[in-house]
């Protein structure tokens, strides 16, 4: 794309420092250097109307800026006289921007006002005091602004409505009700989903609407006003307070106020809580400062009609930036117990490691079959394993076989119902928190040479896998290896090669490292085959950059990191972990229709897809929105293996991933008749979670179903609302467990980039604004919004629309922007302009945000002017 230069930065007025009242009425001509920063025409930075003006200087200034070329050519500094603007303005036909002083010269604002061609800008300069000759033309100001404190202070939430009126107002259709969700990068914004998909979800555009409703509440909703095709919502009762109303943060003084204290929390989208006396830290009344650094885990107690909440500090975590610290608020954050179990949950676990003898005499035994687990190197719970033997009529016996963990977790026992709350195992950087006790994942795990209990799924396959029969079954295996991926995949890369004893781990029951290799290659080539099949029926796969990292044993610090790449090894696993879950879905869903606990995954919002398809179209790229295989295909058309294709890959599946709905379990008895069980994604009619017992509870369940399926216990007695409750924790823990895992991964990135300044890395717009881009980082995945403020020093910029809504009804069009910047020449650089849009590759400095574990970017020079369009 050729490069367009981009607009010079308009000068503001700094603040003069304090001068003699003889001298300030002494006239003379100013001339102000360039803001460092980079600025736009008819701006005024945010960081210019917080600056502390002084009660003593007399002085402002009225600086005019010619737009076009963004220069100071006039500037008039005057002790409060009358000033003549008109002979002020030079060639009045030009629009200027006028930027003044709040303080003295409010009359001067109204006067700018009515002359043509004016912007007025105004911040805070140097104030007067009592002596002051401006003092009768600030008095206004100081009037207005305590008026508008006053008013802002007494600002209050509106009452909710009657437990009648909602339900009245439902009937009616005069009130709608769904589920809330806050902007976290704006946390004044707010949404609710729309039960027709076909239109645009409900927009709450104020906190004051969203009225204490906090991210996750169901809430019921009232039109407040309707503009160009939008629907502004306000919250007028909360049915189900979802959010648990807690926050990490930190603890300040309330300005004089020596009852209560303001716990500020990180997470912009919770409100601000009073803390009382009571609640107070140690020490604190005295010396605040003490704790400045110091997080706390607090939790709203009330919230009445008021701007701040009421709260109570519930535990103090530790100082900020400490790695074990802030994991531990993470853990907090998202309401996740690592906490061990306790010794008295002992009695409900296996009292030996031996199998009971009944349990041989009606298992299917394939002890002595080529059984084996492929999983990650540092693996310990191994949740399954594979076998495949060819059949004398060319076609294959392949089998899965998953840990039979619910054998050994009893239900109805307090360890179930402890396991139950737990739902997931817990993956953070630095450490893993088991769903299951320690001895029982050992126990359950198919640790090669061990008789283990296990559901087999064993199907009949054609070499080009056609399923021809299948079984579901108990059975007892005996592991022979337990492969690393790394292993898998080496016998892939070389089919024939003769291995050395220290090549792989220690092999059990007589096999080979050949009689390994063949196996792993006859899974490979069907795994091929199932995969293409899938892609044929239009299954859709959207993989974003995860990354792990290697810790220093002494210290626990990150020292470096690395992106996990799939490999053939780790998709011939999912493969037939993908035809496991589906064969066990349709069987429990046809034995057990009332209580099949299965997993749903819809298709995204149609509205929110047709969105993103126009604004790619803006930029001459067409994605096939009418089904999961048409995404797909016009993924492989824009993607590749080189570089820039790789980074297109990232930008498009980021972008696809907004509209996807989460996936989710429930209870097929649970729903309405009509309710589709197709997973979107996989492009499959059913599907359900089997394969993964000791870190997944919805795994036990399944097992659970399946057991009386195959009449090895009785049908359980449970209700289908009971079953969908725990569909709802198991939906709950899965998810705040993956954003702990995510938010763990931050911590350890930021603290690696703090630790190796300058950081400076390649990174790919994916989104512009009027004054910012979102860009993600190609190395870390991150996703990082930087202002333009952050475009460097001295650099000039201007945004232009691309896209502009025409037709007010046209709920899904959006405004587009391309930013031009240019960066001036340097005395060992020349000028250059750059174009940022969507697929620009950009070099970008990273930096980690004080007192948080996010990453903040700085825009770099570019070394070329490079696109992905």
């Amino acid at each position: 794309m050729a490069n367009s230069p981009g607009p010079s930065s308009s000068n503001t007025v700094e603040p003069h420092d304090s001068v003699d009242a003889t001298e300030a009425k002494k006239k003379k001509r100013t001339r102000r250097k360039p803001r460092s920063k980079a600025k736009k025409v008819n701006e005024v930075a945010e960081d210019d109307t917080t600056a502390e003006c002084s009660p003593f200087t007399p002085n402002f200034v009225i600086q005019a800026v010619k737009e076009r070329l963004g220069v100071s050519y006039k500037a008039r500094d005057k002790s409060f006289g009358p000033i003549n603007l008109k002979s002020f303005i030079h060639n009045g036909a030009i629009p200027c921007v006028f930027q003044t002083g709040t303080s003295g010269c409010d009359s001067s604002l109204s006067i700018l006002k009515r002359i043509e061609n004016l912007t007025v800008n105004g911040f805070c300069v140097p104030g007067s005091s009592k002596s002051s000759p401006a003092k009768k033309a600030s008095d206004r100001s100081l009037s207005n602004r305590a008026v508008k404190k006053k008013k802002k202070k007494q600002a209050v939430f509106p009452k909710y409505l009657t437990e009648e009126e909602v339900g009245v107002g439902l009937e009616k259709g005069e009130l709608m009700k769904g589920s809330i969700r806050i902007n976290p990068k704006n946390f004044k914004e707010s949404y609710v989903g729309n039960e027709d998909t076909t239109k645009t979800d409900y927009v709450i555009g104020s906190v004051l609407d969203r009225n204490r409703a906090l991210d996750g509440d169901e809430v019921v909703l009232r039109l407040k006003t309707e503009s160009e095709g939008k629907k502004l919502m306000e919250v007028v009762y909360i049915t189900r307070r979802v959010h648990p109303r807690t926050a990490i943060g930190y603890l300040q003084p309330l300005d004089k106020n020596k009852e209560f204290a303001v716990f500020t929390p990180r997470d912009k989208r919770i409100p601000k809580m009073k803390i009382p006396k009571i609640s107070w830290p140690s020490g604190f009344q005295s010396d605040p400062k003490l704790y400045s650094d110091i997080l706390f885990l607090a939790k709203i107690s009330d919230w009445k009609e008021v701007k701040y909440a009421l709260g109570t500090l519930v535990e103090n975590l530790g100082m900020n930036g400490d790695l074990k610290v802030e994991s531990l608020a993470i853990l907090r954050e998202f309401c996740l117990d690592p906490t061990p179990f306790p010794d008295t949950m002992k009695q409900f676990l296996p009292k030996t490691c031996d199998i009971p003898a009944k349990e041989f005499e009606y298992r299917e035994d394939f002890r002595k079959e080529c059984v084996f687990t492929i999983d990650p190197l540092t693996a310990r719970d191994l949740d399954d394993a594979v076998s495949c033997k060819e059949l004398p009529n060319g076609n294959f016996e392949v089998g899965v076989h998953i840990s039979d963990a619910s054998f050994f977790l009893k239900e109805d026992t307090m360890l179930d119902e402890m396991v139950k709350s737990k739902a997931t195992t817990i993956y953070m950087v630095d450490s893993v928190y088991h769903m299951l006790p320690v001895e029982l994942c050992l126990h359950c795990s198919l640790l090669p040479g061990q008789d283990k209990l296990s559901f087999s799924v064993i199907w009949e396959l054609s070499p080009d896998g056609e399923i021809v029969n299948q079984r579901i079954t108990r059975s007892v295996i005996n592991s022979c290896v337990q492969l690393a991926y790394e292993h898998a995949q080496m016998m892939i890369d070389e089919p024939e090669k003769k291995f050395e004893e220290d090549e792989l781990p220690k092999i059990h029951n007589g096999f080979k490292g050949e009689d390994l290799s063949k196996v792993v290659n006859s899974l490979q080539k069907i795994a091929v085959c199932l995969r293409e099949k899938r892609r044929q029926n239009g299954s859709l796969k959207i993989d974003q950059v995860k990354i792990g990292f290697s810790l220093d044993p002494a210290t626990g610090e990150p020292k470096e990191f690395w992106i996990h790449e799939q490999k053939a090894a780790n998709r011939l696993i999912e493969e037939f972990m993908l035809l496991a879950n589906q064969s066990v879905a349709r069987f429990i869903n046809d034995e057990l229709p009332d209580l099949a606990f299965l997993r749903l995954h819809e298709a995204p919002k149609p509205t929110m897809m047709v969105d993103l398809q126009k604004n790619l179209e803006t930029i001459g790229m067409h994605i096939d929105i009418s089904s999961s295989g048409g995404i797909q295909s016009s993924l492989n058309k824009y993607v590749g293996d080189d570089y820039l294709g790789q980074a297109r890959m990232i930008v498009l599946n980021h972008l696809l991933a907004k509209p996807m709905k989460r996936a989710r379990y429930f209870c097929a008895g649970a729903v309405e008749d009509d309710v589709s069980y197709t997973h979107f994604a996989l492009s499959i009619p059913i599907y359900t979670h089997f394969t993964s017992p000791i870190r997944r509870y919805a795994d036990i369940m399944v097992h659970r179903l399946l057991a009386a399926a195959l009449h090895y216990r009785d049908k359980p007695t449970w209700e289908p609302e009971e079953v969908a409750l725990v569909a709802e924790t198991c939906n709950r823990q899965k998810y705040h467990a993956k954003r702990a895992g995510e938010a763990s991964s931050d911590l350890y990135l930021a603290h690696y980039v703090e630790s190796n300044q300058p950081y400076v890395q390649d990174a790919v717009v994916v989104d512009t604004k009027e004054r910012s881009i979102d860009v993600i980082v190609l190395n870390t995945g991150t996703v990082l919004r930087i202002y333009t403020n952050n475009f460097g020093e001295n650099v000039t910029w201007k945004s232009e629309e691309i896209q502009v809504r025409k037709d007010p009804k046209d709920e899904n069009a959006k405004k587009m922007w391309r930013i031009l910047v240019r960066f001036p020449e340097t005395d060992s650089e020349p000028q250059v302009s750059m174009v940022l849009e969507i697929f620009t590759l950009v070099r970008v400095e990273l930096g980690r945000k004080p007192k948080s574990n996010k990453l903040e970017g700085k825009l770099q020079r570019p070394v070329e002017q490079l696109s992905l369009l």
